[in-house]
Parts: structure tokens; sequence; C-alpha cells
């Protein structure tokens, strides 16, 4: 159930990393919004939404920060990567180098990060089956080797999506030391200086 009030018991900082075009964008807005946008164009930078949800009577806010993929973007996205408490890694099933460079992502993770944090895998497009490149096997064996939980979903249909986002809120709370508690939104200080300024001027040194 959504839910909005003054005090969140909860905040939690969840990045959506991935390749450009796998989808990190449509997973967020059919989450938000329920809606999706087939001519949606790639993030330019980074973005953030928020999400109210409520989980064994805590008021949880979830600060969802959706990130470019391409190349030239990828340094500017690791200046978000501090203080997150979750990682989505999502890749493409109809392509298969988005879900070979998933690693490469991870790794840029781990390097960033100094507090604990959990992640998830997400093969996005589940609704094109006839191009699929990376069987469900692939992906279970990968998640299994990394010991993380994976999913498949299709942003276009809305399959999955709350699932994921359910499952990583539930799999967050089994963990005291993750997230921010007891929040007076009034004095919100969730977003570093660094992070607000870069949200406040992406749009000015976008060359998209």
């Amino acid at each position: 159930m959504n839910i909005k009030g003054e005090v969140a018991d909860i905040i939690y900082k969840i990045l959506i990393l991935g390749e450009s075009n796998v989808g990190k964008t449509s997973i967020l807005l059919r989450y938000i919004n329920d809606t999706f946008d087939e001519s949606a164009i790639s993030t330019c930078g980074v973005d953030v939404k928020c999400k109210y949800v409520s989980f064994d009577n805590k008021k949880i806010k979830m600060n969802i920060w959706d990130t470019a993929g391409q190349e030239r973007f990828r340094g500017l996205a690791k200046n978000y990567f501090r203080g997150a408490h979750g990682f989505i890694f999502v890749y493409d099933i109809t392509n298969k180098e988005s879900f070979d460079k998933l690693k490469g992502w991870m790794k840029d993770a781990k390097e960033k990060i100094e507090n604990d944090y959990k992640m998830i895998i997400v093969g996005n497009k589940k609704d094109c089956e006839d191009k699929r490149q990376i069987d469900f096997q692939t992906l279970k064996e990968f998640g299994e080797v990394k010991q993380i939980n994976y999913f498949e979903v299709s942003a276009k249909t809305g399959e999955g999506i709350d699932q994921i986002f359910n499952d990583f809120v539930i799999e967050l709370l089994k963990y005291r030391n993750i997230g921010i508690y007891k929040v007076d939104e009034s004095t919100d200080r969730t977003y570093s200086s660094l992070e607000k300024s870069l949200l406040n001027n992406k749009k000015e040194n976008c060359n998209c």
C-alpha cells in the first residue's frame, strides 16, 4: 500500500544500474506510475524518484536513482553510489552483451561503497521471448554464484515489476544496519551536498 506522511520510519537509497537501453527507466516508471512509453529516451546523467510503501507497520520511503548506462556518463553515475543501501542491476534478455557487462557494474559498486548494502539482478524484456539471448538457467546460475536474488520482468507488460521492489524491501528490512531510520522529512538530509549539486546542474551539463 502506498502512503505519504511527514515521518518515514526508514529511508532506503536504491540505485538502478546497467547498460543503456536495457529498460532501467521503463522499469522505474512502471513501478512508480504504472506507465510504459515505447518511445522513452535514455536517461541523461541521473534521475531520482520517490516511492512510499508500508511493510510490517513501517512507513518506508524509497529514493530510487535511475542512472545513465552510456559509457560517457559512467563516471558521473559513480558519484551517486556512496550511501546506497541497495542496487538493482538490470540487463536486457535479448542482449547478451548487457548481461556480460553486469560484472563491471557490480565491480564499480563494490569499489565505491563502504557501508553494507544488498543487490538483486533483473532481466528485463521478458515479453520478447522470440529474441531471447540469455536463458533463465544462465541467470539462475549467475545469481547463485554471486549469492544474489534474480528475477525476469517485463516493463512493457508490467509482469514482475512490483514483485522485485516488494521482495527487495522485504530483504532490506532483515538488516537493521541497512537504511536510515526514523526520519523527519521536513529536515530530511538524505541527499548529500554533492548529490544535490549534481541533481541541480545535471541538465546544464548534459550534451544529449
